[in-house]
């Protein structure tokens, strides 16, 4: 698999995968869900709001909804339990229906098939990435890491640095697909080679290799 576009000379140590609008198509949900809640809590949400959250701590997307129901003059309600209402939902709109975003299958299983260990590092609660994978089916990842894991949340690099210590190998040895702004400063200052998926989409980069036609 040549690599060298991306900047490889040659297979990365480890490939660590975000999750939200990575490699399933959920961002959207949950400024949808995000808003619903609010909405209903008599809250005020604007499109600033929808654009922090994305790859945004658990705590930091809680006190974000939280914040949102005290801006319209409000009591401020506790973040936790708001943000609580949201991940039901998630849990039953949304994560129960994921599928992978073109091209990523194809890198997956290239990866996979190159001996080269995978990651998974989301903000995303256990309990709702628990769902995402078994609505995917098929295990790709040999390590997984949450927002329930005990360490800085993105844009801190902990969350990589921890995946790629799970993987047994060093950060600045592995490759990261990323899509948020908080995830992609996470993922640049952990030192490893970044992928910014917005700019090359995992379809694009699949077709480069000759994954997919």
């Amino acid at each position: 698999m040549n690599l060298e576009f991306l900047g490889l000379s040659q297979l990365p140590a480890a490939v660590l995968w975000d999750m939200d609008g990575t490699i399933v198509d959920t961002e959207s949900a949950w400024g949808e869900l995000s808003e619903t809640v609010i909405r209903e809590a008599g809250g005020i949400w604007e499109s600033e709001d929808t654009e922090f959250i994305l790859g945004a701590s658990t705590a930091d997307h809680a006190n974000r909804l939280a914040d949102a129901v005290a801006r319209a003059g409000l009591e401020r309600p506790e973040s936790m339990e708001i943000f609580g209402e949201l991940t039901r939902l998630m849990a039953t709109r949304a994560y129960p229906f994921v599928r992978l975003l073109p091209g990523v299958r194809e890198l997956l299983w290239a990866f996979r098939d190159a001996g080269v260990p995978q990651a998974l590092v989301t903000a995303t609660p256990k309990d709702l990435v628990d769902i995402a994978l078994e609505s995917l089916g098929e295990m790709y990842f040999n390590a997984v890491v949450t927002g329930s894991d005990e360490v800085p949340g993105k844009p801190a690099p902990d969350p990589y640095l921890l995946g790629a210590k799970r993987l047994g190998v060093n950060a600045e040895d592995a490759l990261i697909f990323e899509d948020s702004r908080a995830g992609l400063e996470a993922a640049r200052a952990s030192g490893a080679v970044v992928v910014d998926v917005n700019h090359t989409a995992p379809a694009m980069l699949a077709r480069r290799l000759g994954l997919v036609r």
